[in-house]
């Protein structure tokens, strides 16, 4: 199992760091486990699968079939194309977020702020900015 958890630290692209707060495990659980000190818990596959929920149970456990339910979507953090327009509601269903670019003009003496956001059909109100002293700035597009 071992080799299937790196296979799948590898495939999603994260550190051994990132994977173990991913699943929500102490960093050192993860260490044991990859140098082979111990195997994994019933409890930390639980968390891997809890935490990826595309990956196949059987392959993480026995190695048998594909690491993915579905082969269609090799990465959980894949982007994805909408297939309609991020405006255009479908019955019965929520919109669909899609990235776009977002230009937020600040004041005349600092650059322009410019972010990614994700529009559904709403205007921005207020974006506010902490920094690590503690302040913070708040930008307003209109």
């Amino acid at each position: 199992m071992k080799n299937r958890i790196i296979q799948l630290i590898n495939t999603e692209g994260l550190t051994s760091s990132k994977f173990a707060d991913t699943i929500g495990v102490q960093r050192s659980s993860i260490s044991h486990i990859l140098s082979g000190r111990n195997n994994p818990s019933l409890d930390f596959v639980q968390k891997i699968l809890i935490s990826y929920p595309s990956i196949d149970p059987n392959w993480l456990i026995s190695g048998s079939g594909n690491m993915y339910k579905s082969q269609d979507s090799p990465s959980l953090f894949q982007e994805t194309k909408p297939d309609h327009s991020p405006l255009e509601n479908q019955p019965n269903q929520p919109p669909k977020l899609t990235k776009e670019p977002i230009t937020i003009p600040s004041s005349n003496t600092e650059p322009v702020l410019e972010m990614n956001a994700f529009v559904s059909g709403k205007q921005i109100e207020k974006v506010v900015v902490f920094y690590t002293d503690k302040t913070f700035k708040e930008y307003n597009p209109s």
